[in-house]
């Protein structure tokens, strides 16, 4: 699959969104069910430097899923990367209300899946590698973790957005976990990086 199609769908999907939160300014009409709740925005957190979603709520916004387009300039490779990644949210906890709209979410946890659209990824391994010992991963896929908490802004009086979200996260993914069991010189920051985000929910 192209990345340039998968671009055009995430730009697809948050559109509506758009639609409907200009048209709530004179409508009272319901959120049609494909419109996303909120449009997040990510740099790093191992899903690109700069990355993209809608994002939609399900159980009282306990659960979000988000569909990422994630973009890392090309610097010293050859070529710039193109990453699509699923990612689920589970907020365990309630909102920690503060003074002058503010609120806290205490905790974050997602996991999400990411696929690399790259000609030098593949998601099967020839038979030129041991895949029954080191090379048991396929190179275009990883799976993705990540916690940390949001500060919230309530935004009463914008006619397109309801509230602001600022998150940082704690990230990991499958094969560098993998790697420090099998090396025991690899220390827990050698496996994590950092990644922070907004998420803007739509009225």
């Amino acid at each position: 699959m192209n990345y340039k199609i998968l671009l055009v769908l995430v730009c697809l999907t948050t559109i509506p969104a758009l639609a409907h939160a200009q048209d709530s300014r004179d409508s009272t009409t319901t959120r049609k069910w494909y419109a996303p709740d909120a449009v997040t925005l990510q740099f790093a957190g191992n899903i690109g430097m700069f990355a993209i979603a809608p994002s939609y709520s399900l159980a009282h916004d306990k659960l979000n899923l988000e569909l990422f387009y994630g973009y890392v300039p090309k610097f010293d490779a050859e070529e710039a990367l193109h990453i699509g990644t699923f990612r689920v949210v589970y907020k365990p906890f309630q909102k920690v209300p503060l003074k002058n709209r503010f609120s806290v979410t205490p905790l974050r946890v997602s996991l999400g899946l990411s696929y690399y659209f790259r000609s030098q990824f593949s998601t099967n391994w020839s038979n030129a590698y041991p895949t029954n010992d080191y090379y048991w991963w396929t190179s275009s896929l990883r799976v993705t973790g990540g916690l940390g908490p949001a500060i919230n802004y309530e935004l009463p009086h914008n006619t397109t957005f309801r509230e602001l979200s600022l998150y940082g996260n704690i990230d990991t993914y499958d094969l560098i976990v993998t790697s420090a069991i099998k090396d025991p010189t690899l220390n827990a920051w050698d496996i994590v990086n950092f990644g922070v985000g907004l998420r803007a929910s739509f009225r």
